[in-house]
This record gives C-alpha cells, sequence and structure tokens, in this order.
C-alpha cells in the first residue's frame, strides 16, 4: 500500500547511508587477531569470491549451465585420467546430481504450504521429533570424554578404511581434491554408495537433504524417535533405513547408538560416516564418528562451539577480538553481571539455538525483569514427543524457579539454566558459512542480515552477495575462518554468526553444522556450492573443494515479515498476486488462516510470510523485496 512504512523498511532505508566506523579503537586482542590473520591468507581469492567480487568486470556466468554435467574426455593427460576413473566407479543408473538453478526448495519452509497450525515459526521450525533435546550442559556431561588427538590417531590407524577411501588412496591427491568439475564428478562418484547414518533427522523442512543425498546414491540410514516424519521417508524409498530410538535416557544414549550403529555395519555393510543436521545431535555425532574412527571433528571442538562462554574463552585464548562476558548461574550472579559487562548489554542461554531466549537488555533493573521473563518463558519449553514442537506447558503445569525446568508425565522437558551477558554489538549483522577441509577453509561466503526486531533479536531478512564495504566484508570472513579453526574444527560446513560493529568485527557464535533457513539456497543460488553436499563429503572423509563460480550466479534478498498487530490471521489470499512473478522466487505464508499472531509489543513475534526475489543487480533487489513488503497489508483480526 503507497505509504505505508514498517519500521524494517525506516531501518534499512537509514543504514543505506550509515558507514561502519572502522577508524574508532579497537578493542583489547583485535590487533593480535589482525597479526595473526596476516600470517596466512585465511580468505584467498579462490575460497572467497565475494570478497573480490566488486574488483571484476566480467559480465556474470550463466547460472543455468554453472552446474551442466555434460560428458567429455578432456584433451589434458590429467584431466583424461580423472575421466577414466569416473567412468570406473560410475554404473549407468548413476542419477546425475546437478544443481538445480530454478525456483528452490528453501530449508524448513515448503512443508508449511497447506500444513498444520504453527503457534510460532519455532513450532514448525524449531524442533524435530523427539522427546529429548541434548541441549543442557548436563546432556552433554553424560556423553562420554573426547579422546585426545594421539588416541584418535591410533583408532583411526586401526580402524579399515571404508570402500570410498580405499578407492581415494589410489588416486593422486591434487586430482581429487581440484577445484574442477571434473574433480567435482570424481568426487560424487565416490560418494556414491557410501552408507551415511543420520543421528536425528531435524524438523521435517529439512527433506531436502535426504533427497539430495538419495540423488548423489547415498544409503541413508535414520536413527530417530519412532514417531518421527522422517519414517515417511522409507515408504517414499528416499532412505535405506529408519530405526525407531528412544532418546530420553541420555545416561545410556551413546551405548545405545553404537550398539544401533554396530548392527547396520553387519547388515548394510561398513558404515562411512555419521552426522546429523540438527544442531542439538551434535555433540552426539562427534563422539560417535570419534568412537567408530570415522571422520568428524573432536568432541572439544563441537562442545565449545555449542557453548558461548567456551567459545569466548577460545577466542580470546587464540588473540581473537571478544565482547566482555559473564555467565549467570542465577539471581545472586546479577549485580556482578552488571558490573563487568556494563550496559547496553545482552542475555542468552549458553546452549541456545537461533534467537531463543536472546534478549537486550540496557539498564540493572531491565536486567533483573528480562531475567525472570526469560527463565520462566525459555525454561518452561518443553518438546513434545508426539509433535517434536516447542511448546509451553498447560496451565496446571508448575515452572520450577531454581532450576528453570517444567517436566511432564512423559519426562520431556526444555532446561535452560545458565545465561551468558555479554557487551551488545552494534552494527549490522552477517552470516559467514564457511566449508573447511584438512584444516583450511576451502570456501566461505557472507550474506548481509537485516535489523533484528528487538529486543528479541527476531531475524526479518538478508541479501547476498552483501553490500557491507568491502574492508569489513574482509574483517568479518578472516575472523570467522580464524575462529572456525582456533575452536579446532578440521572438516565440514560452518554457520558463523557475526557483526561489523563500531569497533570492528566480532563474531556472535558458531554453529558445527551448516545454516538452517535460506542458507543453502543462497549458497547454491549466488555462488553454486551446495552445501549439503559439501557436508556429506566430509561425513565420508571425502576432501572438499567447492567448484564454484568466481562471480554471482544471482543477486538474492529475502524477506521474512513479522506480525505488526496481535490477533488472529484473516488468510493467506493476501500474497497471490507476488507469487506467480517470474523475478519472485517464492512468496508463501507461514502462518493458516485461523491462527494466532503476535507482535513485538505483546512478545516474541510471529513470522506471517517470507519471500525472496532476485534482480541484475543486488540493490535492486533489495529495494524491490522492500517495495513488496510496502504494498502487502497483513490481514489480521485483533
Amino acid at each position: 500500500m503507497p505509504g505505508k512504512q514498517s519500521a524494517l523498511t525506516s531501518a534499512l532505508s537509514k543504514g543505506k547511508t550509515t558507514q561502519v566506523n572502522s577508524g574508532a579503537q579497537a578493542p583489547a586482542g583485535s590487533a593480535a587477531a589482525a597479526l595473526a590473520c596476516k600470517k596466512i591468507d585465511s580468505c584467498p581469492r579462490e575460497s572467497f569470491p565475494c570478497l573480490y567480487v566488486h574488483e571484476n568486470d566480467r559480465e556474470p556466468l550463466d547460472a543455468e549451465k554453472f552446474d551442466d554435467e555434460e560428458r567429455t574426455v578432456p584433451n589434458d593427460p590429467a584431466a583424461r585420467f580423472l575421466a577414466q576413473k569416473a567412468e570406473e566407479f560410475e554404473p549407468a543408473s548413476y542419477r546425475r546430481g546437478s544443481v538445480d538453478f530454478g525456483r528452490p526448495s528453501i530449508d524448513g519452509r515448503a512443508s508449511l504450504d497447506g500444513a498444520g497450525s504453527q503457534a510460532n515459526r519455532w513450532a514448525k521450525l524449531g524442533s524435530p521429533a523427539m522427546a529429548s533435546s541434548f541441549m543442557g550442559p548436563e546432556s552433554v556431561g553424560s556423553l562420554p570424554k573426547g579422546l585426545s588427538a594421539d588416541q584418535r590417531a591410533r583408532l583411526s590407524a586401526s580402524t579399515p578404511l571404508t570402500p570410498s577411501l580405499q578407492i581415494l588412496k589410489t588416486m593422486p591427491p591434487e586430482s581429487v581434491s581440484a577445484r574442477t568439475k571434473e574433480a567435482r564428478r570424481l568426487r560424487r562418484r565416490l560418494l556414491k554408495s557410501t552408507v551415511l547414518v543420520f543421528i536425528v533427522a531435524g524438523y521435517e523442512g529439512k527433506r531436502f537433504i535426504y533427497e539430495r543425498a538419495k540423488e548423489l546414491n547415498v544409503k541413508i540410514v535414520i536413527i530417530d524417535e519412532g514417531d518421527s516424519w522422517s519414517r515417511q521417508l522409507l515408504e517414499d524409498g528416499v532412505i535405506e533405513r529408519f530405526i525407531p530410538f528412544d532418546f530420553s535416557d541420555q545416561e545410556t544414549v551413546f551405548d545405545r547408538c553404537m550398539t544401533v550403529i554396530r548392527r547396520i555395519e553387519k547388515e548394510e555393510g561398513q558404515v562411512d560416516g555419521v552426522l546429523s543436521f540438527w544442531e542439538l545431535s551434535q555433540a552426539l555425532v562427534s563422539r560417535l564418528a570419534e568412537a567408530l574412527g570415522l571422520p568428524g571433528n573432536p568432541p572439544s571442538a563441537v562442545d565449545a562451539a555449542r557453548d558461548k562462554q567456551q567459545t569466548r574463552t577460545v577466542m580470546a585464548r587464540a588473540g581473537l577480538a571478544s565482547p566482555k562476558n559473564i555467565l549467570i548461574h542465577s539471581p545472586a550472579d546479577l549485580p556482578k553481571a552488571a558490573e563487568h559487562v556494563g550496559f547496553p548489554a545482552v542475555i542468552k542461554p549458553i546452549t541456545g539455538a537461533a534467537s531463543l531466549g536472546v534478549i537486550r537488555v540496557d539498564d540493572q533493573e531491565h536486567l533483573e525483569g528480562v531475567y525472570s521473563k526469560v527463565c520462566r518463558e525459555v525454561g518452561s519449553l518443553v518438546v513434545d514427543p508426539k509433535t517434536g514442537d516447542f511448546a509451553h506447558p498447560d496451565k496446571n503445569e508448575k515452572v520450577d524457579d531454581k532450576t528453570s525446568v517444567v517436566r511432564q508425565d512423559d519426562g520431556s522437558a526444555f532446561i535452560a539454566q545458565t545465561f551468558m551477558m555479554e557487551t551488545y554489538l552494534d552494527g549490522p549483522e552477517v552470516d559467514v558459512d564457511v566449508v573447511f577441509n584438512q584444516g583450511a577453509c576451502v570456501y566461505g561466503a557472507i550474506t548481509d542480515n537485516w535489523p533484528t526486531i528487538e529486543p528479541y533479536f527476531n531475524e526479518t531478512g538478508s541479501n547476498c552477495p552483501s553490500i557491507l564495504p568491502m574492508k569489513n566484508q574482509r574483517e568479518l570472513c578472516e575472523l570467522a575462518v580464524n575462529t572456525v579453526a582456533a575452536l579446532g574444527f578440521q572438516a565440514g560446513v560452518f554457520h558463523v554468526e557475526g557483526k561489523a560493529t563500531s569497533h570492528g568485527a566480532h563474531i556472535i557464535e558458531v554453529n558445527a553444522r551448516m545454516g538452517g533457513g535460506p542458507v543453502r539456497d543462497i549458497n547454491r543460488l549466488v555462488w553454486g556450492v551446495d552445501l549439503v553436499e559439501e557436508a556429506l563429503l566430509a561425513a565420508a572423509g571425502i576432501p572438499s573443494c567447492p567448484y564454484l563460480s568466481p562471480y554471482p550466479l544471482r543477486n538474492i534478498a529475502e524477506y521474512s515479515v513479522n506480525a505488526e498487530i496481535t490477533g488472529k490471521l484473516k488468510n493467506v489470499d493476501f500474497l497471490q498476486e507476488w507469487q506467480s512473478k517470474s523475478d519472485v522466487l517464492y512468496c508463501r505464508p507461514l502462518v493458516l488462516a485461523g491462527d494466532e499472531v503476535t507482535s513485538v509489543k505483546d512478545g516474541l513475534p510471529t513470522w506471517v510470510y517470507e519471500m525472496m526475489v532476485t534482480r541484475p543487480d543486488i540493490h535492486e533487489a533489495i529495494e524491490y523485496v522492500k517495495s513488496i513488503e510496502q504494498q502487502v497489508t497483513i490481514p489480521i483480526d485483533t
């Protein structure tokens, strides 16, 4: 509607003329971090084309042809060897694993078209179908401690090579790891017929992960709760095995998982890797892979990334810039926290997921009120064992103020005992998605996140490529790479959240897995890199060096619109006129007619609809998606 301007639109408009003050004095540690980054080129051109895109004056590549899988035998002897090897390992039934640059299947969202009711997006996107979450520190504490480097090396040496790694051993390493189409084809063929075990499928919107693995001819085994949606994947022929598993007894979950995987090896053949795309399973996955002698990252690295305070400690020891922070275990810690950190500040659960329970505080009184509220709201959330949704307890259930735990008859609970308070970071937020191989970063891309809805830090939208000054982009990418390395990660896909503040680049958190939401599709559509494929390669121990475009294939802007007022959504017809436009990749509701929605004035706001657009210029894409938001009126009954 003409003249309509949301708070987000206003903030974005102001942000276009605001530059990050890179001349401000940097906090302690920044100089050391900068010096460390200069010792090696942590963001080389071939891995980070996003940092050099403004230097290029060539026309963008054709997105439709970038992943062309046409089979030719080149004249180059090394390339010819690769082609010949590829034919040896590729039966005629091989299904081409090309990237589809058409309308994307977006992580966690397509399933909402005509799906069941949603009180807020956490209900559909925030939880798998499992009665226990692995979220609290006490859950990790029940798992075995990680092995030392020597113990890992000895165990790995004594573990027989998987069939794919036996083949890999016969090939020239530089050819398999080349950044070419031929090498990518060979990596895909090495991945073919590998047996990968997934611990918890995640929410239903992650179905595309298993469909992509099926396209790459991976043998997929999912271990999940018996009533998980992922059982349907077996009936649909997407996976080979679905194994129902009770995760509620965390004291025995590791040993029981090991027993199940050993049984899988007897029935399906040697397991090539264990992995999960679900954040809360990472601690268990790292220990299973380690104990089995399979590829994977040290549990210490995963634990440090999962615990925000540990992440800060590791960064400080490595001389990387990190904001002041302190742990809050109880209300008695609040005065000390306020004195140490100061205001404005942010409090967040140390092992939380996404922005759940993350709130800005501006003074002592505000801190005390918010802390009490967050303990009750986050601590009272439970995981429904039937639906897998995070939900608030019924009225007759009680919250334990001391432990912030609600327990139901079935024993499920969501625990949020410890929070971290840290300095509020001003400036624009970004995502840096990186791929590591043998301890080195082989791919990275930066995406701008739009202003969050405070005080809850609810996400709103993003664009890629970034429009931040190149100096800030480089600082953020270098800090992200150095932080992932400092944590001890060796291989895999990592989603790093950061900010370009008035006193330099800062990291918010490191996720030890591929990002959710539109992250996979943004990287795939803009740079031609499929993060699902790279994660599968890492899990199987196959070298990763993505074949990627040196120029943006598309300019993407995506927008998740929050409810402006609290009430009941009348209908979802208000988006119809935009859904058929060629430059609108999707425009769809996230709630259904009749659902209750909440505005920021009344609590954590509800995402009502989302859209993604593409335009020849990134600034045009941003303005276009903003113009759609201004014209759409959400029909809500108050």
